[in-house]
């Protein structure tokens, strides 16, 4: 097993590799979903291909048939301002790139929803955790 894949599942495995939910889980309604760790979430679900830090050089990524963009690099792309509703879009499945969808990345609002089920709670959970995600990308980007 290549070091760098069994650096990533190491730490999949100490984030816990799913999110982490504050609050009463209790008290959850489909107006107030737990709140989930972004970052947890990347590195569960994303960081296999599109690196720990966003890069593109994850562990798949030779076994890839395209080219992964620097995920840090949105903003700067987009004339300096964060593309949160195509990101958003990209991650939830509304909008699909070559590289997304049932031939490449998974569609991420989907597969939450069928982990989380189709109740209003749990279709809160699952864009609760699209929304972390797209925020933990947020905080990724690098200015110029």
């Amino acid at each position: 097993m290549p070091l760098r894949l069994l650096i990533q599942i190491l730490i999949l495995l100490a984030s816990g590799c799913y999110s982490s939910v504050s609050g009463d889980e209790a008290a959850e309604t489909a107006e107030h979903p737990p709140a989930y760790d972004g970052s947890a979430l990347y590195l569960a679900n994303c960081s296999n291909c599109h690196g720990l830090y966003g890069e593109g050089d994850g562990a798949v990524t030779p076994d890839l048939s395209v080219v992964l963009l620097d995920l840090r690099y949105l903003s700067a792309r987009n004339s300096g301002s964060y593309p949160e509703a195509f990101v958003r879009d990209i991650i939830d499945g509304r909008t699909t790139r070559a590289t997304h969808g049932p031939s490449g990345m998974p569609v991420w609002g989907a597969e939450f929803t069928r982990s989380e089920g189709f109740d209003e709670p749990a279709l809160a959970r699952a864009q609760a955790k699209v929304d972390a995600l797209v925020e933990f990308l947020r905080r990724m980007q690098i200015s110029d």
